[in-house]
């Protein structure tokens, strides 16, 4: 079962993307963290995920993986969780900022479509950021098309899609669990 979550910074993505693992009847959670601490903030937050799993009734494995996906391997008798794909876009762009962001969305597709067929289950969290206004800044507009681009293959691609607003799913793909 593939699912893939998308709301707001703080909408209760990644808490309710855990909570589906934890349901799944998969052997092993992992959790694959595709962010870079680079600041405070971003320390605090990766400290309150860490020790939300260390908290869980069941053991995870956690990858720091900020770039390159598509090297990891998993097993149908295991539950992967990416954490997410947002900052894992953002890595890859900087890392190839020389490719045009429709020639990277096709090969960032290309990466994760193996992944896709690897775990027995798989939740991948976005964030939406293509509500705000249009930015004057070429960096910022090719990061909304290349982020857009890879989140509607993966509604594409999975079994269900949920959007989380104010710490609430609404599917639009798939069923409730």
């Amino acid at each position: 079962m593939i699912t893939f979550i998308c709301g707001g910074v703080r909408s209760g993505k990644t808490r309710f993307a855990e909570r589906l693992l934890l349901a799944s009847s998969c052997k092993n959670l992992h959790y694959v963290a595709t962010g870079v601490v680079t600041d405070e903030e971003m320390k605090e937050r990766v400290t309150r995920h860490q020790q939300d799993r260390q908290r869980s009734e069941r053991a995870w494995t956690t990858w720091e993986q900020p770039t390159d996906l598509h090297e990891l391997a998993f097993s149908s008798s295991d539950a992967v969780l990416i954490d997410c794909l947002t900052t894992w876009v953002t890595n890859e762009m900087m890392k190839h900022e020389k490719i045009p962001p429709g020639k990277l969305a096709k090969g960032l597709s290309k990466r994760l479509g193996k992944l896709l067929q690897q775990p027995g289950d798989l939740v991948i969290v976005s964030n939406d950021v293509s509500r705000g206004m249009p930015s004057s800044f070429t960096m910022v507009r090719d990061y909304i098309y290349l982020l857009g681009q890879m989140n509607q293959w993966l509604v594409k691609h999975s079994d269900q899609a949920v959007e989380m607003v104010f710490g609430q799913p609404y599917f639009h793909k798939g069923v409730e669990r």
